[in-house]
């Protein structure tokens, strides 16, 4: 903790979030389930897509973008396919049920893939992942917005930061997990420099003008992991989420010129049942292997431990389980101001 930041507890925090979002009108169950996911970020680093939005998240719902009362439904359910209508629930909500639906599919054909339209912001993508490998399944997730981020040769938004999610399980220790943007950072990163009043490194977005700008409140639009390759990566997520549900985000919107930030999203997740292709044991066996090969090799210099996919995610929520989870101050009071409109008491 810094003088710029709080520390607060997991449970206090997950019941304050809670009583937050049941007091924008969502049923218990929902706003525990919102509530749980957002301080899953926050346990693991991931502050950028936890309780910072919270603040967006009340005007989404205010404004009938999120829908606090969704009628989630399948809409259609072929063998390994599912197509799931989320009519704009909250992602916790809506993605966690696209998860389960695969997980059913692949019970029953090995593979499940459970495509969801109309669904909200994602935040932590990895967490719906987790979820499939948490339960002996192989998770993938993925989502799709409309356009906020730079195609290479292009100085304007063209696609988006569109993330995407791996989780593995392992014979001993938590299951791998890979999960990331495609743009260089996450907007969320930029929302929390801007918050903690520091400036971003050039490289990371441009201003109105198309410029590289090291403001964080003057960022119009991010760039790309890694060039031409994060940029057809998010390329290829529009197609696997929004094409295959003929619910296209991007090509309207800059056909339009309608660029704006629109919370509608479409999202994929994938369940693998290991034992549909061999042995279970045996790969949870070689994956332990894979990685007891790879934290075995020579370090770096300067290089006290090799960090397998999910373990830095994974010693930071240990520790901040046990210490509490430290808060930006500027986070804090615009997350305070929207719970005492809403006659919701914050902790001491």
């Amino acid at each position: 903790m810094t003088q710029n930041s709080i520390l607060i507890g997991k449970t206090e925090l997950m019941a304050f979030v809670s009583a937050i979002f049941v007091a924008t009108g969502l049923a218990k169950d929902h706003a525990d389930a919102w509530a749980k996911m957002l301080v899953w970020a926050n346990l693991r680093g991931t502050d950028s897509h936890g309780i910072i939005r919270i603040p967006r998240y009340i005007d989404l719902v205010k404004a009938k973008s999120i829908n606090p009362a969704p009628n989630m439904r399948i809409e259609r359910k072929s063998g390994a396919a599912v197509v799931l209508e989320a009519d704009r629930a909250p992602a916790a909500v809506a993605m966690t049920r696209a998860m389960q639906e695969a997980m059913d599919c692949a019970r029953t054909v090995h593979v499940g893939w459970c495509a969801a339209r109309n669904i909200t912001h994602t935040g932590a993508i990895g967490y719906f992942a987790l979820q499939a490998a948490e339960a002996g399944f192989v998770g993938i997730a993925m989502s799709a917005s409309g356009p906020m981020m730079a195609y290479p040769g292009t100085r304007v938004a063209a696609v988006s930061s569109n993330p995407i999610a791996f989780a593995v399980p392992r014979r001993n220790g938590r299951p791998y997990l890979l999960d990331f943007s495609t743009g260089v950072v996450a907007n969320g990163k930029i929302m929390a420099a801007k918050d903690r009043g520091e400036k971003i490194p050039i490289g990371w977005g441009l201003d109105a003008q198309g410029r590289d700008t090291t403001d964080p409140a003057a960022v119009e639009t991010v760039l790309p992991m890694a060039g031409a390759k994060g940029a057809g990566l998010s390329f290829m997520i529009e197609c696997l989420t929004s094409l295959l549900l003929s619910h296209p985000r991007i090509a309207p919107d800059l056909e339009n010129w309608s660029i704006g930030d629109d919370p509608f999203l479409n999202g994929s997740v994938i369940a693998i049942d290991i034992g549909g292709f061999g042995d279970r044991d045996r790969f949870e066996h070689e994956a332990e292997r894979l990685g007891k090969a790879i934290v075995g090799l020579a370090r770096a210099e300067g290089v006290d431990k090799i960090m397998l996919p999910g373990e830095r995610g994974d010693a930071i929520r240990a520790e901040r389980e046990a210490k509490g989870i430290p808060i930006a101050k500027g986070t804090w009071q615009r997350i305070i101001k929207a719970a005492q409109a809403l006659g919701v008491k914050p902790p001491m």
